[in-house]
């Protein structure tokens, strides 16, 4: 188990100087254009604020927050994540909550991890980092305010319920028509959104088997103890990209996680990787350019 960060170390190694762009951040994970003006963001981040309020407070119920005192393995592991990513240390929450419901909720400015015991408890710290690192990857690129939005408007992670307790059922008139259509309009968006979410995870944790091991560790739930690589060759084994339903990524909450598994692959050969401190895996590296046509390539619904 690492040793406990404290604050005042963390301090000492946090840098004011960050890039208002992760140089990891892949182009298609730019938050959407209406979060761009200041007015609109503003009115809604008022709203998220009011949401995520009434979330925390309710899953609160049923959870702790982690601190020096209180599981601060876990504790040490979101002071590594947001250290490695140049980032403030949010509030986390650790509840007996389903696996699913785990990320990170609130705005760019305003936010709070929600981990599940599911998860943690089982996890290595490799794992467990990797999990925090991807969550803070949309603090640091900023996309946090976007996702919970998003959350909102799909019915993800039991933001809607939260709402409509506050709000009343007239609030599932307005929303529950959006939803496909926020989906399908989004779909482009949030798949790269997860994407840059997987490379900071990656970035975090600075290890290949350790991260997909993680990924699977959240599809499957568990401790399974499945190795990534006979994974993705069982399913190349079965899988046909002809089949019809690859388009049920349009509407997926997350992009399929061999995609994920296989994109987290390509950053981890890339010139980007290594200029953001990871360990590259050996051979020739991908550069930039290459990394994202290729990651589009493999993140398109054809």
């Amino acid at each position: 188990m690492p040793a406990y960060i404290s604050l005042a170390d963390f301090a000492r190694g946090f840098t004011e100087s960050r890039p208002d762009r992760p140089p990891w951040l892949p182009p298609g994970a730019a938050a959407p254009l209406a979060l761009d003006t200041p007015g609109a963001r503003g009115r809604l981040e008022d709203v998220l604020d009011t949401v995520v309020a009434l979330q925390r407070a309710d899953w609160l119920e049923d959870g702790v927050f982690v601190g020096p005192n209180v599981m601060p393995e876990v504790y040490s592991h979101v002071l590594h994540a947001a250290r490695t990513l140049s980032v403030a240390v949010p509030p986390a929450l650790v509840a007996g909550a389903s696996l699913s419901s785990q990320g990170i909720y609130g705005t760019d400015a305003r936010n709070y991890l929600y981990l599940s015991t599911f998860f943690v408890g089982p996890a290595s710290d490799g794992e467990t980092r990797f999990l925090i690192g991807r969550f803070l990857g949309l603090s640091a690129a900023e996309l946090v305010s976007a996702n919970t939005l998003y959350a909102l408007l799909v019915d993800h992670a039991g933001l809607r319920q939260v709402a409509r307790r506050a709000l009343g059922p007239l609030l599932e008139v307005v929303l529950a028509p959006l939803s496909i259509g926020v989906r399908l309009a989004t779909s482009r968006w949030h798949r790269f959104a997860e994407v840059a979410a997987d490379r900071a995870g990656l970035l975090c944790c600075d290890d290949l088997h350790v991260a997909g091991k993680a990924m699977l560790r959240a599809s499957l739930g568990g401790d399974r103890n499945v190795d990534p690589e006979a994974w993705l060759a069982q399913l190349d084994a079965v899988r046909s990209e002809d089949s019809p339903a690859r388009f049920a990524q349009l509407l997926a909450d997350k992009p399929w996680t061999h995609k994920r598994l296989r994109a987290l692959g390509l950053f981890a050969r890339s010139e980007p990787f290594a200029a953001a401190g990871g360990t590259p895996l050996e051979g020739p590296l991908l550069s930039s350019e290459e990394l994202e046509v290729q990651v589009r390539e493999l993140m398109g619904v054809r």
